[in-house]
């Protein structure tokens, strides 16, 4: 009986998925996770999906710009100041540059005013490399992490040879970029003993244009988010975009520190049909309850927020799957 089961499942799965938009299956479901997992996170989507928010108006000329490339299952995000400054968070697994560079084309981006690598993980910096040997780099910032793999060593190569200047920044310290925005670094604080896991040590960043601000969590869990509630106030954690933290792990993303951003759209960058089943049944079961509009690259390809000072709007490119 198990056996006709399963199948019947999964032909549910596949129409419920095509009626809501999503043209490939893997892209949302993940196909080696149980059958009711997958029913329950498929069945969070659609309810995620059907309740996102209509189109805000937005000064589309005077908006700070930021797009969570899709480059699968890892991190990258451009960031396009009102004045033109520009910021890349992260550079994605190995095999990312052309995405990248597709993205920065588009909107005509020929050099960067600040780079930053969040923590030395492969997927964060795998093509991190290619992205300081393609464009002038003004200021590199990263953690003070020594990492013998050879993706780090190539980067550092890079920056030795292109003469970037390298940061360090600890929470509560500002990065100079725009005169139009506000970059503060919440974490890695300096007060608090280094952690055992690096993703705990990722920089986080809130980015502030007017009123409107967005959060940038890296691979941050839920050791590096007590530390943040711990040492700033709620006014410095809040944003109307959040990226969360770990590709939306279960392991990140607590409600306490989720309640005092108090996003009105969270971002999950990770790759089709994952091996680690990103975004959770957790994480999507706190979007849900909190009635928070999810984006998530693997469903909704490059995603562009513009933020005006004021108002919050949201595009998506999908890509075709081969």
């Amino acid at each position: 009986m198990k056996k006709l089961l399963r199948p019947l499942i999964w032909m549910l799965l596949l129409t419920l998925l095509c009626t809501l938009g999503c043209s490939d299956i893997h892209r949302c479901v993940h196909a080696d996770e149980p059958d009711v997992l997958a029913e329950q996170k498929a069945e969070l989507w659609d309810k995620l999906l059907s309740a996102r928010p209509s189109p805000a108006p937005v000064d589309a000329e005077h908006a700070l710009s930021v797009t969570f490339i899709d480059v699968g299952q890892g991190d990258c995000v451009l960031l396009v100041a009102p004045d033109g400054k520009t910021m890349l968070v992260d550079a994605g697994p190995v095999g990312s540059i052309d995405a990248i560079q597709t993205v920065l084309s588009a909107q005509d981006v020929g050099s960067l005013d600040v780079v930053v690598a969040t923590h030395p993980h492969a997927d964060h910096i795998g093509s991190m490399a290619g992205v300081l040997g393609s464009y002038p780099v003004g200021m590199y910032v990263t953690i003070p992490q020594e990492q013998t793999d050879m993706l780090y060593l190539r980067v550092q190569n890079k920056l030795s040879g292109n003469g970037c200047p390298v940061a360090y920044p600890t929470g509560g310290q500002t990065i100079e970029w725009s005169d139009a925005c506000s970059v503060t670094v919440l974490n890695p604080i300096a007060d608090y003993p280094d952690p055992e896991e690096l993703n705990d040590a990722s920089i986080v960043l809130r980015v502030q244009y007017g009123d409107t601000a967005v959060l940038l969590c890296g691979d941050a869990e839920e050791l590096a988010e007590t530390r943040m509630l711990d040492t700033f106030p709620r006014s410095m954690l809040e944003a109307n975009v959040m990226k969360l933290g770990h590709h939306g792990s279960s392991s990140s993303t607590g409600y306490s520190f989720f309640l005092a951003v108090s996003p009105d759209y969270a971002v999950v960058s990770c790759g089709a049909d994952n091996d680690y089943g990103h975004p959770h049944l957790e994480t999507l079961s706190l979007l849900y309850d909190t009635r928070t509009a999810l984006y998530r690259t693997d469903c909704d390809g490059t995603i562009t927020f513009l933020l005006d000072g004021t108002n919050v709007s949201v595009q998506t490119t999908r890509k075709e799957l081969p």
